[in-house]
């Protein structure tokens, strides 16, 4: 996970905002057109054959941007997508 923070996410986006982590869980303020686009493009996205793997990323919202968090402590938080 620090691999992927420091050398996919900082270089990339060098104005996001790590908001805040869990034991299995980063979560980022980054603005850009189409994150999952550039994702896609890097080959740095969740495949569902990844399913259950350990070691591999998985996406919370399900590809739907997140546009409100609410959290209150580790494990215990509440998100609204775009289309809510």
């Amino acid at each position: 996970m620090y691999d992927f923070h420091y050398n996919y996410i900082r270089k990339k986006y060098t104005d996001c905002q790590l908001l805040f982590t869990d034991t299995d869980l980063l979560f980022y303020h980054i603005k850009t057109e189409d994150v999952y686009e550039d994702f896609f493009k890097d080959k740095a996205f969740f495949c569902r054959k990844n399913k259950k793997v350990i070691g591999k990323f998985k996406d919370e919202a399900a590809g739907k941007p997140i546009v409100e968090f609410i959290g209150l402590k580790s494990k215990m938080y509440s998100y609204n997508d775009k289309n809510n």
